[in-house]
C-alpha cells in the first residue's frame, strides 16, 4: 500500500472526483477526512464505504470558501488525528453563465470556492506538516485553466489562479519537506458534466484524442501517485488528465 499510516483531508469528497480519490487513497491504506458543505448522506456514505476498507473515516461539514469554518474544521481534525499528511483540495463550483449576465455575487461565489477555499485550507492544515517534516498538497485544477472557457469566467480565472498558487506554495513550503502538486481534469464523467446535452458532449470529445470522456478514478490515480513517496521529488507541477485534450 502506498500511503499506509498516512491521514488525508479531502475536501468536496461526497460525489464525483472527490469521493474517488478519497475511496482510492483509503484502498492504498490512508484514513480519510471527508468534506463536505451540502450532501451530508453522500458524505456519509462515502465514509461508511472507507470504512469497510478497514480504513477510518471522519465526516466534517465545512464551506471551504469561509475562512472561519476551515479553521474549525482544522481544531476537529486535529482533535482525532493530530492533523493530516495529505491535503486534496478538491471542492469546486461552477455555473455557466456569460460574463455579461454574471454580477458580483455569482463573481465571488465561484472563485470564494475554488480559490478562496484552496487557500484557507493550505494555510491552516499545513501547520502540523511543516512540524513533521513532511507533507503533500494536491489542488485540483482544470484544463480551462490552460484553454479558456466561453461561458464561465469565473471558473477559468480561478483555476488558472489556483496553478499560481500552486507554484507558490511549493516554492515556500519545499524547505519543509512539503511538496505542492496541481492536477488538471478535463472532461470527467461527473455531476458537472451530465447536464451537458448530446452536442456538447459530441463537441467534447472530437477534442479528445484518446476518444472518450474521463472517469473520476481516472484524477484519483495521479492523485495518489503525488501523495505518495514515488513522486517525492516533484513540486510545483500540473498534470493534466484530459486523454490528450489541449497538449501544451
Amino acid at each position: 500500500m502506498l500511503l499506509l499510516k498516512k491521514v488525508v483531508l479531502v475536501t468536496g469528497a461526497s460525489r464525483g472526483i472527490g469521493k474517488a480519490i478519497a475511496l482510492e487513497m483509503a484502498r492504498e491504506g490512508a484514513d480519510v477526512v471527508v468534506n463536505y458543505s451540502h450532501s451530508e448522506e453522500k458524505a456519509n456514505e462515502v465514509a461508511r464505504s472507507i470504512e469497510t476498507l478497514s480504513r477510518r473515516a471522519l465526516v466534517v461539514k465545512a464551506d471551504v470558501s469561509k475562512q472561519d469554518q476551515v479553521e474549525t474544521m482544522h481544531e476537529q481534525v486535529v482533535k482525532q488525528f493530530d492533523g493530516v499528511d495529505i491535503l486534496v483540495n478538491n471542492a469546486g463550483v461552477h455555473h455557466h453563465v456569460k460574463l455579461w449576465h454574471m454580477d458580483e455575487v455569482e463573481w465571488r461565489s465561484v472563485l470564494g470556492v475554488d480559490l478562496d477555499g484552496v487557500f484557507f485550507c493550505s494555510k491552516a492544515f499545513s501547520a502540523e506538516m511543516r512540524k513533521k517534516k513532511w507533507g503533500r498538497i494536491i489542488n485540483i485544477s482544470s484544463t480551462v485553466a490552460f484553454t479558456g472557457t466561453d461561458h464561465e469566467v469565473h471558473y477559468g480565472a480561478s483555476k488558472a489562479a489556483v496553478i499560481g498558487l500552486t507554484k507558490s506554495l511549493a516554492l515556500e513550503l519545499a524547505g519543509y519537506n512539503i511538496t505542492v502538486n496541481a492536477i488538471a481534469p478535463g472532461e470527467i464523467e461527473t455531476d458537472m458534466t451530465a447536464s451537458e446535452t448530446a452536442e456538447e458532449r459530441k463537441k467534447a470529445l472530437e477534442l479528445i484524442p484518446l476518444g472518450r470522456i474521463g472517469q473520476p478514478e481516472d484524477v484519483a490515480y495521479a492523485a495518489v501517485f503525488l501523495a505518495s513517496d514515488r513522486a517525492s521529488f516533484i513540486t510545483g507541477q500540473t498534470i493534466l488528465v484530459n486523454g490528450g485534450e489541449a497538449m501544451f
